[in-house]
């Protein structure tokens, strides 16, 4: 009976500490799903929760949306903020396609997750000129619109209606031009390490 129970305990232990690399490797596969699903939706927010502040810094999003929070309602009206914001997503949502975790390896502390699939190559320069266009043929086909607003509602308002007036077209033409973007393969290595009893990723390699 005795050596039964140690061939039991010894087989629980085994069974538990089987059990317990599963649910390890699960949660570690489920971080680097989380921070791709974060990516495209730019949600900084959630990525700092799984992400070391080296690696989210790298990534220059807070920067990015402390640029995009400078236009405010008050200065450039609703509807340019709005198409600001759906432009921000659009870029984002395409930013990965097709993400795959091939391989989960331990390497001491740390976890390497290798992770292959498609992404944008946004690396190219944008044409302002066009946007600059853009603009000016709106003001000059709209002079006495525009200028009844700037005597009756004064320069604040003037501009608004600028903003407001160009900013679907212009965003427009900026979504079409970084959809066309050509997509490259990805394999990226992300590592990750436990902080605070928490799997969090503290490395990102291509």
């Amino acid at each position: 009976m005795k050596k039964i129970m140690k061939i039991l305990c010894v087989f629980a232990l085994v069974f538990l500490a089987g059990c317990s690399s599963t649910n390890s490797e699960d949660e570690q596969k489920q971080v680097v799903t989380d921070f791709f699903t974060y990516v495209s939706k730019c949600d900084t927010k959630n990525l700092k929760k799984i992400t070391s502040s080296s690696v989210f810094n790298s990534m220059e999003l807070e920067k990015m949306e402390k640029e995009l929070n400078q236009y405010t309602e008050e200065e450039f009206g609703k509807v340019f903020v709005e198409e600001t914001d759906k432009f921000k997503k659009a870029i984002f949502k395409d930013l990965f396609t097709d993400i795959k975790i091939t391989d989960v390896k331990e390497d001491g502390d740390k976890v390497k997750v290798t992770v292959t699939g498609k992404e944008k190559d946004y690396d190219f320069s944008f044409d302002q000129s066009e946007l600059n266009d853009l603009a000016t043929q709106y003001v000059t086909e709209h002079q006495d619109e525009l200028l009844k607003v700037y005597q009756e509602e004064g320069e604040a308002a003037f501009q608004i209606k600028i903003f407001d007036e160009i900013a679907p077209t212009i965003y427009k033409t900026m979504t079409d031009t970084y959809k066309k973007a050509p997509t490259k393969k990805l394999k990226s290595t992300v590592t990750l390490e436990k902080k605070d009893d928490k799997w969090i990723i503290t490395g990102l390699d291509e």
